[in-house]
């Protein structure tokens, strides 16, 4: 309980901030992410309907109303949800808007496509399970969702606090072995099967408390590719497709400016033109993972 009043209260005070972000030019994992959902709602007719969960400020529902889908984006941030109403009449939007914790939603419809980027970290394990039921009640026949996730591969190269926690609790070996699945690879059937297949990852611990960064959340679950695919799967969807998120080509330590601006141009040129190479997913901080029924 005490990780939902701190997320709710981060993002209460930080929706002006969160705004600047989402609507950065220049690249910002928000965007990246957002690719990654577009992905799989392009593979629907246009008029199919998007349910965004954890909205933020709305700019994906917005930008998949502007593609031609019916959207609707679901905060439980009051403050969030009002920055999104204001960004859909800017834009003059038809994409909806409403304050809500999916946790207490009862939907009029289902949905093509449900979609969660920078959600799950903020809620249980169990809430993740109930979350998952959600989605299989509340998504059509040949329904999908888009899950966004922080990658937890991705400690065993930042050698910051994260890797250290990694360290104490004994998981790095298994995290490097899954990350060698991954670049071993060679198509996208191979590595999905081959993550079935591994165990390795899927019972490793979940710290109840994670190094703080500048979202001022204690515990920010993280999960590796084959730990959230057997999750997801188990509640009736079958994976398709993982893309990597905010690809890192320089160790996070190394953050002057030039490095920063430099990190930036790269992880854009991955996010436009290699987003569908799962091969990039141990390197980056972030992975985005596509299921359908």
């Amino acid at each position: 309980m005490n990780q939902q009043n701190q997320t709710k209260d981060f993002f209460k005070g930080h929706a002006s901030e969160w705004q600047i972000k989402a609507s950065d030019e220049v690249y910002h994992t928000i965007n990246d992410r957002h690719r990654a959902a577009h992905r799989t709602l392009s593979q629907y007719d246009k008029g199919s309907t998007l349910l965004d969960v954890g909205c933020g400020t709305g700019q994906l529902a917005i930008e998949s109303a502007e593609n031609g889908y019916e959207s609707l984006g679901i905060d439980f941030a009051r403050e969030m949800i009002d920055q999104c109403k204001i960004n859909a009449t800017d834009s003059e939007s038809k994409a909806e808007f409403e304050v809500a914790s999916v946790f207490d939603y009862s939907p009029k419809k289902k949905f093509d496509v449900i979609s969660a980027m920078g959600f799950i970290e903020y809620i249980s394990l169990d809430q993740l399970d109930e979350f998952l039921d959600f989605c299989f009640v509340n998504t059509t026949d040949n329904g999908a969702v888009s899950i966004g996730s922080r990658n937890r591969l991705f400690n065993v190269t930042t050698f910051n606090d994260y890797t250290e926690m990694e360290k104490k609790l004994g998981s790095l070996e298994e995290l490097i072995d899954e990350s060698s699945i991954c670049i071993r690879s060679t198509n996208t059937n191979e590595y999905l099967e081959s993550l079935r297949g591994y165990v390795g990852s899927n019972s490793l611990i979940q710290n109840d408390t994670h190094p703080l960064t500048a979202i001022g959340v204690e515990t920010r679950f993280q999960f590796t590719p084959s730990d959230l695919m057997q999750r997801i799967e188990s509640h009736g969807f079958k994976v398709t497709n993982i893309y990597p998120v905010n690809y890192h080509a320089f160790l996070p330590i190394i953050n002057d400016n030039k490095i920063k601006t430099l990190r930036k141009k790269i992880s854009d040129l991955i996010s436009i033109e290699g987003q569908s190479d799962f091969r990039y997913i141990p390197n980056s901080s972030s992975f985005v993972i596509e299921a359908k029924k």
